[in-house]
């Protein structure tokens, strides 16, 4: 018996006969509709800038956020699935201060992505996928952002 495409897409990890994965394309889909997102590295620095869409008057225009500082070298963009992005900035928040209490020193944004990665991985199963840029500016070094796609390699060479 073969399964139709709404059998497909029930579980991220369910492969359709074309090779495809229905949720993450519907996870990206869900980011595409988000706000526009953008960042950009120079040698003297990185930009981070997001659009605030206001979709009723009721809303609060200072109360929309999506830039944050997860620590005082990592800065985050969000797009896509807020509530979602924000979870995962409250756990690397937790993690880059565990981490400085314990060592002494900062968190590498390769590090903090390792930490929040098996949570994005349980939202990956719950079909979220929220869109994040972050930029980090340590000491001694230069300048980098990651982007979502940037942020999946480092994940998979940890």
């Amino acid at each position: 018996m073969f399964l139709t495409r709404s059998e497909y897409d029930r579980g991220v990890n369910t492969f359709s006969p074309e090779g495809r994965l229905f949720q993450v394309e519907y996870a990206i889909e869900a980011i595409k509709l988000g706000s526009t997102a953008i960042g950009i590295q120079t040698s003297e620095g990185v930009c981070l800038a997001v659009e605030k869409r206001i979709t009723s008057p009721l809303m609060e225009p200072s109360s929309i956020e999506k830039i944050v500082e997860i620590d005082a070298h990592i800065g985050c963009a969000m797009s896509g699935l807020i509530a979602d992005a924000k979870t995962l900035i409250d756990k690397a928040r937790v993690e880059t201060q565990n981490h400085w209490f314990t060592y002494n020193e900062t968190m590498t944004v390769e590090s903090v992505t390792q930490a929040v990665s098996n949570l994005a991985l349980q939202f990956g199963e719950e079909d979220a996928d929220p869109g994040a840029m972050l930029a980090t500016v340590q000491p001694g070094q230069n300048f980098h952002m990651f982007t979502k796609e940037e942020l999946e390699e480092v994940i998979k060479d940890i």
